[in-house]
C-alpha cells in the first residue's frame, strides 16, 4: 500500500502540477521596511536592534540613538531564498543593517524611524518604545520580535566573529621595526572575505609582509569557546617620529554562513514537507562587516648618552662591508667602490654613507642595488652602493675610513662600523695625463656631444603663414566633428540601453549559456539536484528573454503559442517541452531520472542552439 501511495505521488501529480502550467520565477513583492528590537530591557542590559528591508537599498540613514550606548554597529546583512511550491518558484531576499545598543537609565524612550531609499522611493520604518526598568529586577519581560530567534541570532555577533590586530612591540625606537599581525577568530564557516578599509598607519612606514595564498587555520580556546584562528595580514611598520602613534582598525567584509531557525525557514512546497524538508534552507549566507582593534605605539626617543657624531637617525642590526677594485691602476681609468650593508630593520630609507673622495677624483652617483626579503618576522637583507670613480693624477691616494652608525633597538646602544681605509696607486705618463685631463668619460660623453644631424629639415617658402591656413582651419574642426561624433553614440547608446525588450533578446542565449556551463560543473561533481535545477532555469529563462514572455504569463501554453506564431518547427518545440518534463521529473521524483545526465545536458544544449537559428530567421 505504501508503494501505491508512493508512485501516487511522484507520478499523478507532478502531471497535475504541469498541467497548471503557472510558474512565476521571481514574485512580485511589495517593500517593506521595519525596525525590531524588545520593548522592555533593564539598566545596563544588552539588546539587538535591526532594521530590515526586503529590498536592496540605495541609501540607509539610522534614527538617532543617544539615549542607550552603541556597543557594535551598524553591521550589515543579506540573505536570500527560493521557494517552490505548487509548481512556483519565488525568490525572496533581505537586507539588514543590526546595533547591539546598551540601556543606560530608566524610563520611557522612544527610537525614531530610520530611512532608506530603495528603487527610487524614500522608505521609513516604524518608531519602536522601549522601556527600562531598573537593574535589581529578576526576570524581566521582554517584547521580541518574532523573527529573532531565541537561540540562533539573526546575524553574528562579537563572540562569534573578531580581528584581533597585535603587534610584537608596543614602544620602539624610532625607525624600529615593528610586525603588527591581523587574526580573524571566528566559529562561524567563513566562506570568503575582503579587506574593505586597510589600517592607516600615519607617522609610520609601512610594507606588506603576508604569506601569499590561502592563509592556513588553527584553533584556540578563549574563555572556553573554541575558535578558527587565521591570519589575514602582516605589516612591517616602521615609525618615523617619537610621541604616540596610532595604528587604525581594518575593516574586513566576510560572507557567513548561519544556521537558520524554523522560523527563518521558508514553509517549503508539500514535496518538502514529505521528504522531511530541504536540506539547501538549514544554512543561509550574511554579509557580515568586522574591525580589528586599534592600536597606540609609544615611540620612545633615541638615548642622548653615547651617541656617536656620524649617526644620522639610522635604526636596525646590521652588518658593514667595503671594497675597491682594482687597487692600481693607470691614470683616467676607472674603479669601482663597493659598499654593502646587510641585516635587518628599514633598509628602504638606508642612505649612502658619506665617502670622502680625493680632489683628483671625478665620481659618478652610486648605483643602489637591492636585495630584500620578507618574512613572517618581518624585512632583512642589503643595500649595496656602487661608485664608479676615474683619478685624474698620477700619484698614491687614500680614501678614508668608511663608517656606519645605528641604533641597536635589541641591546639599547650605538654601534659604529667602519671599513677601510683604501690605498690607491695611479700610474702613467704625467704630461699625457695633462693632454687627457680634459678627456671625460664615455659615459659623459654621450650625454654631452650629439652626432651632427644629416638631415636637412623641413623647408617653408617665403611668406608662408599658418595662421589661416587651410590646415588651421581643419584642425579647428575635427574637435567639433569628433564631438558630434560623440554625442550621437551616446544617444544612440542611451536609446539602446532604454530598450529593455531587445536587451533581453540579445542577452537571451549568453545567459542560457551561463546556466548551462553551472549545471555542467554540478553533473561531474555528481549533483543530480542541482544539475536540473540549473537545466530547467536555462530553458525557462531562454524562452522568457528571446520570446518576451512576462514572468507572469511564463507557461507552457504560452511558449507553444509563441512559437507558432515565430514559425518554429513542431519537432523543435516538442524537444524543449520533453526537456521541462524531464527536468521536472528528476526535481520532484524520490529517485530521480532514469535519463543519463549527460543526454539530458547535449539534448538542452542543442535545442536551444537550435531555437536560436530557427528565431534569428
Amino acid at each position: 500500500m505504501k508503494r501505491i501511495m508512493l508512485v501516487f505521488l511522484v507520478f499523478i501529480i507532478p502531471v497535475a502540477l504541469m498541467a497548471a502550467g503557472n510558474t512565476n520565477l521571481i514574485a512580485d513583492q511589495e517593500i517593506e521596511f521595519r525596525a525590531s528590537a524588545p520593548g522592555e530591557v533593564a539598566v545596563g542590559q544588552q539588546f539587538r536592534l535591526t532594521f530590515t528591508l526586503n529590498e536592496r537599498p540605495d541609501d540607509f540613514q539610522a534614527p538617532d540613538l543617544s539615549d542607550f550606548r552603541i556597543l557594535s554597529g551598524p553591521s550589515q546583512s543579506s540573505s536570500s531564498s527560493t521557494r517552490i511550491m505548487n509548481n512556483q518558484v519565488t525568490t525572496t531576499v533581505s537586507y539588514s543593517y543590526s546595533y547591539v545598543l546598551q540601556a543606560l537609565e530608566e524610563g520611557e524612550f522612544t527610537i525614531g524611524a530610520a530611512t532608506s531609499d530603495a528603487d527610487g522611493e524614500k522608505h521609513q520604518t516604524n518608531p519602536i518604545a522601549i522601556r527600562v526598568i531598573p537593574a535589581d529586577t529578576t526576570s524581566p519581560r521582554q517584547d521580541k520580535d518574532p523573527d529573532i530567534p531565541d537561540q540562533v541570532p539573526e546575524m553574528p555577533t562579537e563572540k562569534d566573529i573578531f580581528i584581533r590586530a597585535e603587534a610584537n612591540n608596543t614602544e620602539p625606537f624610532p625607525g624600529e621595526q615593528v610586525v603588527v599581525t591581523y587574526r580573524l577568530y571566528t566559529r562561524l564557516p567563513v566562506t570568503n572575505y575582503t579587506i574593505e578599509a586597510l589600517p592607516g598607519f600615519q607617522g609610520m612606514w609601512s610594507e606588506n609582509i603576508s604569506r601569499s595564498g590561502q592563509p592556513s587555520s588553527t584553533t584556540t580556546v578563549i574563555d572556553g569557546i573554541t575558535y578558527n584562528v587565521a591570519e589575514i595580514r602582516r605589516v612591517a611598520v616602521f615609525p618615523q617620529r617619537t610621541g604616540e602613534l596610532r595604528i587604525e582598525p581594518m575593516e574586513v567584509e566576510m560572507q557567513v554562513r548561519m544556521q537558520q531557525t524554523d522560523r527563518q525557514r521558508r514553509p517549503g512546497s508539500f514535496f518538502d514537507d514529505f521528504f522531511r524538508g530541504s536540506p539547501f534552507d538549514s544554512f543561509r549566507t550574511v554579509r557580515h562587516v568586522a574591525a580589528s582593534n586599534p592600536l597606540t605605539l609609544r615611540v620612545q626617543p633615541f638615548p642622548e648618552s653615547g651617541r656617536p657624531s656620524g649617526f644620522r637617525g639610522t635604526t636596525g642590526h646590521y652588518e658593514l662591508s667595503a671594497t675597491i677594485q682594482p687597487r692600481q691602476l693607470e691614470v683616467n681609468d676607472a674603479a669601482n667602490l663597493t659598499i654593502t650593508i646587510e641585516g635587518k630593520g628599514n633598509l628602504r630609507m638606508l642612505e649612502e654613507p658619506p665617502v670622502a673622495f680625493p680632489d683628483n677624483f671625478d665620481v659618478f652617483d652610486p648605483e643602489v642595488k637591492d636585495n630584500f626579503t620578507r618574512s613572517s618576522g618581518g624585512i632583512s637583507g642589503s643595500r649595496t652602493f656602487d661608485y664608479l670613480v676615474i683619478p685624474r693624477q698620477t700619484g698614491s691616494f687614500t680614501i678614508p675610513e668608511i663608517q656606519l652608525s645605528f641604533f641597536d633597538p635589541g641591546k639599547k646602544v650605538y654601534v659604529t662600523l667602519s671599513e677601510g681605509p683604501f690605498e690607491i696607486s695611479v700610474s702613467g705618463d704625467p704630461a699625457t695625463a695633462r693632454d687627457r685631463e680634459g678627456v671625460q668619460p664615455l659615459a659623459r660623453l654621450a650625454s654631452d656631444i650629439r652626432f651632427i644631424s644629416l638631415d636637412g629639415g623641413t623647408w617653408k617658402p617665403v611668406g608662408y603663414v599658418f595662421f589661416r591656413s587651410f590646415t588651421f582651419y581643419l584642425l579647428l574642426l575635427i574637435p567639433l566633428i569628433l564631438l558630434a561624433l560623440f554625442i550621437f553614440l551616446m544617444q544612440k547608446h542611451r536609446k539602446f540601453q532604454q530598450d529593455i525588450t531587445t536587451q533581453r533578446t540579445r542577452k537571451a542565449r549568453n545567459l542560457a549559456g551561463k546556466r548551462l556551463r553551472k549545471a555542467n560543473a554540478a553533473m561531474k561533481k555528481g549533483e543530480a539536484d542541482a544539475f536540473y535545477d540549473e537545466v530547467f532555469r536555462a530553458l525557462w529563462g531562454y524562452v522568457s528573454d528571446k520570446l518576451n514572455i512576462p514572468v507572469s504569463k511564463l507557461n507552457k501554453e504560452n511558449v507553444v503559442s509563441r512559437f507558432r506564431d515565430k514559425k518554429v518547427p513542431e519537432t523543435l518545440a516538442s524537444k524543449f517541452l520533453e526537456g521541462l518534463n524531464t527536468c521536472e521529473f528528476a526535481r520532484f521524483a524520490p529517485s530521480g531520472s532514469d535519463i543519463p545526465m549527460g543526454h539530458t545536458y547535449q539534448k538542452a544544449f542543442e535545442t536551444i542552439m537550435t531555437l536560436e537559428k530557427e528565431l534569428r530567421q
